[in-house]
């Protein structure tokens, strides 16, 4: 459960990171994107395990309101889950066009779309990385 608690913030704060504070994103950046532990990210700012710990968690408070009022993370999610859909019915397609003999204009047409759909699957998937 705690790994996709920290999943669910990871892409958070991809998300909503440039609403926090410099300092509140570099410390959940290191945290929640580098691993690091929070002694590890007090030692790099000069201050106790504890004050890194409450960054951490105000931080993580505004990203689940951000996300409450904005909902950008739900979009994204169905965005994905649609390309995936379209991707379903594209080989569906590309299935019946190889059963009848007509249909090598229509199979091409439909492998070009998937490549385009892989295309914007990939794009989508880096955008959600950075």
């Amino acid at each position: 459960m705690e790994i996709d608690k920290n999943l669910h913030m990871g892409i958070l704060l991809d998300i909503y990171g440039e609403l926090l504070t410099e300092r509140q994103y570099e410390m959940m950046s290191m945290y929640f994107h580098d691993d690091l532990s929070l002694s590890e990210i007090a030692e790099q700012y000069d201050i106790s395990r504890q004050g890194v710990h409450d960054a951490i968690k105000r931080g993580e408070e505004s990203l689940v309101n951000y996300d409450s009022v904005l909902k950008l993370a739900e979009m994204q999610e169905k965005q994905k889950e649609q390309l995936l859909e379209f991707k379903a019915q594209a080989l569906e397609a590309l299935d019946e066009c190889r059963k009848v003999s007509f249909g090598k204009n229509i199979a091409d047409k439909v492998i070009a779309l998937l490549e385009n759909l892989d295309s914007k699957l990939e794009e989508f998937e880096n955008t959600v990385e950075n």
